[in-house]
């Protein structure tokens, strides 16, 4: 009897399960960095407002200048102490979204280099059609580019994320918050798209891979089929 993988095990549902985990951490982080707030500018705020109130205490100003610069520290703080946990939660889940983003695509891009040349080497040693190979490679080429877009696109998001991070200092930092979020929600979308896309190759892929296997099989069979005779037909002739 041919030979094939059960169903319940096949990576597309896997890959379906991961790329779906990775989506929803890409969709929960972009809700968080909507709802946090201007992280940058509740910073700024806090800096400036700080700042004033060292020089007004350094000048030895009046009492009420002090205490009015003193309540505007206050409340700058107490902003910016609101919107840091949010702050960091974005981070952390960003990152968490980046790295299954890239495992997911590598995942895929992986796997194809794998299968397709198992695929070849199955080929060539059963002698099967050549076609079966130039299947896998077809499939191989139609993923790659999915691939390789959302592992861009994942790093691109990351890169402009960092560059908007007020804590680095950066004075231009805030003029990259919009590039950051609209490329996000562009990004999110495309992401999804790709792993849509691939889930899609590696189930054909799958079914490519069985295809072989019974193909392999069954040349398998035959020539054991074939040895069999000869070996009876030369005890026969002796």
């Amino acid at each position: 009897m041919p030979f094939s993988l059960p169903q319940s095990v096949t990576l597309s549902r896997i890959f379906l399960a991961l790329a779906i985990f990775a989506v929803a951490l890409l969709a929960a982080n972009l809700l968080v960095g909507l709802t946090i707030g201007d992280f940058g500018e509740a910073s700024r705020a806090y800096q400036h407002s700080f700042h004033q109130y060292e020089a007004l205490t350094d000048a030895s100003a009046p009492r009420t200048e002090l205490d009015a610069a003193k309540v505007s520290r206050d409340e700058a703080m107490f902003a910016l102490r609101t919107q840091r946990s949010g702050f960091w939660l974005h981070i952390w889940l960003g990152i968490a979204a980046a790295l299954m983003t890239l495992l997911v695509n590598c995942i895929s891009f992986t796997y194809f280099i794998g299968t397709n040349r198992w695929s070849r080497e199955v080929v060539d040693a059963f002698g099967l059609p050549e076609e079966l190979a130039k299947r896998s490679q077809a499939l191989k080429r139609k993923t790659f580019p999915w691939s390789i877009i959302g592992i861009s696109l994942i790093l691109v998001m990351a890169s402009l994320g960092a560059a908007c991070d007020p804590a680095t200092l950066n004075p231009d930092a805030a003029d990259w918050v919009e590039y950051h979020w609209g490329l996000a929600m562009v990004g999110v979308a495309v992401i999804a798209a790709c792993f849509f896309f691939q889930v899609s190759t590696i189930g054909k892929n799958f079914e490519l891979i069985n295809e072989i296997l019974q193909a392999a099989e069954a040349e398998r069979e035959r020539r054991k089929q074939a040895r069999e005779q000869a070996e009876s037909s030369t005890a026969a002739a002796e």
